[in-house]
């Protein structure tokens, strides 16, 4: 495997992209022949994700060279203060309520395993697989990946433009996500990141289904995104390093 990434990243981040697809199909072709409701289904497919991340990470050996490392190895926390206001700000400002008691456990649980296996797969595993072509370069397709692959939102029969939304926005913010994963050398502030900007805005949409939602949010997020990516560019701006590979 390890071959396979450092010589065909490209082929090696397709079959991760097919894998995380053919679970989604299955979730879906389950949900059809037993009637249980896909939204059912959300927390095993996260927990099917996660385990792919912890896989390929545990065979590389690749767990540090992904990110995940000590805090005495974090550097520039300070660059998280930028996208903390772009990213909760906004979130905050439509003043999100506690879910129930009963499921803020659950609620926590489920945006921590996006958070992780999100920042896992595609800033730490797809990322490191490109980066001995060049930080940019790894950056820029590592982000149209993670935008690609909400395009699966398709198949669970949330509106066209609302996923084109959400492909465009999921891109331009990895960007800035990517970016801050190079210069703060660590995944691990990301994974929490992630997964409290998440909690804040599934709170904050109280559970409503896409097509619930007021126009102006998804154009909203296309637009904070689009500063995550400018933001992303900033960080990148002339940055060397020496060239390393994921394992």
């Amino acid at each position: 495997m390890k071959n396979l990434i450092t010589k065909r990243p490209m082929i090696f981040s397709v079959i991760v992209m097919l894998v995380l697809e053919a679970f989604v199909l299955a979730g879906l072709f389950f949900s059809k022949v037993s009637g249980v409701p896909l939204v059912s289904l959300d927390l095993p497919l996260l927990m099917l994700n996660a385990v792919l991340a912890i896989v390929i990470l545990s065979a590389l050996r690749g767990w540090r060279e992904a990110g995940f490392n000590a805090p005495s190895q974090w550097k520039n926390m300070s660059l998280f203060l930028v996208p903390l206001a772009l990213l909760i700000g906004p979130t905050l400002f439509f003043q999100p309520q506690l879910p129930e008691p009963g499921k803020i456990v659950v609620l926590i649980i489920v945006t921590l395993l996006i958070g992780f296996q999100e920042e896992a797969i595609f800033r730490g595993i797809l990322l490191g697989a490109f980066r001995p072509q060049g930080v940019m370069k790894a950056v820029l397709i590592s982000a149209a990946l993670f935008g690609i692959i909400h395009i699966n939102s398709l198949f669970v029969g949330r509106d066209p433009i609302f996923v084109l939304s959400q492909i465009v926005a999921s891109f331009l913010g990895a960007i800035g996500l990517g970016a801050l994963r190079v210069r703060t050398n660590s995944v691990v502030p990301l994974v929490l990141l992630h997964a409290f900007n998440d909690f804040l805005q599934f709170s904050a949409t109280g559970g409503m289904e896409a097509g619930d939602v007021a126009l102006y949010i998804p154009i909203l997020k296309v637009v904070i995104s689009g500063l995550m990516a400018l933001y992303g560019f900033y960080l990148l701006r002339g940055y060397k390093e020496e060239t390393i590979s994921v394992g």
